[in-house]
């Protein structure tokens, strides 16, 4: 069962934000809060995902789609695979363009650590259609189909299950709030 916890917003930043007009959401359960997390992934394309290899961190920007809290990006290689090989614990960040000239509280993004799993098209195709259909993936208004892709490329998909999330969306009335699996 997963939770959350709220962080006590202090004083002087709770007055800020009453002169600034934003009303931050008091959430009861981690069914409420999963509500607003996954409103905020489903409108975003784009994740950071870190990977790590002798304590060397690698951040790669990759298009993702997601199902619920579970991430799924489609790849066909890079240093992530072999930063993957060596360490599945990853971290990931979404994050919306953000002007602070228009409003210092318009930043909006998560950050979730977890583990990955790779898929390959090649050697577990099960399990690698499986995820594909997962992603539900629509690309130029049509569906795109396993077997379009060049088979120069061994597909892969990396499936993320985060067990810990972070989010903070001031102007949608969040405010660091951290979730666990």
């Amino acid at each position: 069962m997963s939770e959350i916890k709220q962080d006590p917003i202090p004083i002087n930043v709770a007055a800020v934000f009453k002169k600034s007009g934003l009303k931050l959401k008091n959430y009861r359960s981690a069914s409420s809060f999963e509500k607003d997390l996954i409103k905020f992934i489903k409108r975003n394309e784009v994740l950071h995902l870190c990977t790590t290899k002798n304590d060397a961190p690698r951040s790669t920007p990759v298009g993702y789609k997601s199902q619920g809290l579970i991430f799924y990006v489609l790849s066909e290689g890079g240093g992530k695979f072999i930063n993957l090989k060596k360490n599945k614990q990853v971290s990931l960040s979404i994050a919306e363009p953000y002007k602070v000239t228009e409003g210092f509280w318009g930043y909006k993004g998560l950050q979730a650590w977890g583990k990955a799993v790779i898929y390959s098209r090649k050697e577990q195709p099960e399990q690698f259609e499986k995820a594909f259909k997962a992603m539900n993936m629509v690309i130029a208004g049509r569906k795109l189909q396993i077997k379009n892709f060049a088979p120069e490329f061994n597909h892969k998909i990396i499936v993320i299950e985060p067990n810990r999330i972070r989010y903070t969306n001031p102007t949608e009335g969040i405010f660091r709030v951290s979730w666990t699996r």
